[in-house]
């Protein structure tokens, strides 16, 4: 039998009768790919008590705990500074954790997890790092000024982790390798999961392209809650786009407090370029929007590898983007900007307006690049890390 503890940071809903509810985490996710490996779970992070009545309400959220996953939250951690605060409470509640478990898996970056990796290592238990984004990024641009300040002390902290683990796996190729190196064995494996690209869609992707006339759809998904995915870049480049094009429009795929947003929209004559869908159930529903798109639009500060665009390329769609996280390894280098540079985005999406040819290239481009993302493969590479981790001394 083989016990694993995961450890990162995130807030699981908890109902009245103990189960947790996650977006991404969920029991799926903890069945398909930690499973097939370990033989029980228990996830310890924050969570936060909402009546069932309320969490069916929310789109995305599914149960996390099932067979052989029991979550134990850390109950004196529900904000950053606690990490601080109660620091000692922090640690004997992680140390009890791992005290039932054979390894831990520790996702970073996270104040938490800089406890868990530090407890590790006093106590000589096996552990493992998910690096799944930059803390230098995701701080920065937190969109709050506690954010900014406590970007430096995460940077440092989370390189230092990374530096000490014997194991690191990474879900970008290069970006976080080079700002988080580590001495120890490590692997590059995206969290996202698609299936094999069938070529049908590439052929009705590349008819779409050619059949296409006036009317250009772009795309944007994102909580306008979270300040980092660039919203008001993609309006503002939209802005100079309509000049040429104005029957261009953007679909905005995300919830969250949009206010700002809409006050822009009207200061700027911009409503009839707008469309605000909401959310969509995740798998197929996503996949058709982007079927419809005609390009994707990622503007983000701060990325790690973005499944939007992984999924994006998968169905043929062309996409600009940033220079943020690992979002150049997925696109063209003449397909990106500067975080907020937003007339060189503009110049990005008339490229492809202007040009049907360049815009098939990029889609068969991303078709194809998307494939080294399958699950299938991606699933025998983390596999065989996970269980060598298992079954060796590091």
């Amino acid at each position: 039998m083989s016990k694993l503890a995961f450890v990162f940071d995130t807030v699981l809903l908890k109902d009245e009768k103990n189960n947790y509810y996650a977006i991404n985490l969920n029991y799926q996710l903890w069945r398909d790919r930690y499973l097939k490996t370990f033989d029980e779970i228990i996830v310890s992070t924050r969570s936060k008590k909402v009546p069932y009545r309320e969490i069916v309400k929310k789109p995305g959220y599914t149960i996390s705990n099932g067979e052989n996953v029991e979550i134990k939250p850390i109950s004196k951690y529900n904000k950053v500074t606690d990490a601080i605060f109660h620091r000692r409470e922090i640690e004997n509640q992680i140390k009890e954790i791992i005290d039932q478990v054979d390894c831990v898996i520790i996702r970073m970056p996270s104040p938490l997890g800089n406890v868990a990796c530090y407890l590790c290592r006093k106590y000589n238990k096996k552990y493992a790092i998910e690096m799944v984004t930059c803390p230098w990024d995701s701080y920065r641009n937190h969109g709050h000024w506690a954010g900014k300040l406590v970007a430096p002390f995460m940077y440092f902290e989370t390189k230092k982790q990374c530096k000490q683990a014997t194991r690191v796996l990474y879900v970008t190729k290069e970006f976080l390798q080079k700002r988080y190196p580590t001495s120890g064995i490590t692997i590059n494996a995206s969290n996202v999961m698609i299936s094999e690209p069938n070529s049908n869609i590439l052929d009705k992707r590349v008819e779409k392209i050619e059949k296409q006339k006036v009317n250009y759809t772009l795309g944007l998904v994102g909580s306008f809650d979270l300040k980092f995915k660039g919203h008001l870049v993609a309006l503002k480049a939209l802005e100079i786009v309509k000049k040429k094009y104005p029957n261009v429009k953007i679909e905005f795929l995300g919830t969250g407090n949009d206010k700002k947003i809409k006050k822009y929209i009207q200061s700027k004559n911009l409503e009839d370029n707008v469309v605000f869908l909401g959310t969509l159930p995740s798998g197929n529903p996503v996949l058709h929007w982007m079927d419809d798109l005609d390009i994707l639009v990622i503007p983000s500060f701060q990325e790690g590898l973005p499944r939007v665009l992984i999924e994006a390329m998968s169905r043929g769609c062309p996409a600009v983007g940033s220079s943020a996280g690992g979002i150049p390894e997925l696109i063209r280098r003449d397909v990106i900007h500067k975080p907020g540079d937003y007339k060189k985005l503009a110049e990005d999406i008339q490229k492809l307006i202007g040009n049907k040819e360049y815009m098939i290239k990029l889609a068969k481009e991303n078709f194809e690049n998307s494939k080294e993302y399958a699950k299938e493969s991606l699933d025998l590479r983390r596999n065989k890390f996970w269980r060598e981790f298992r079954d060796n001394n590091q």
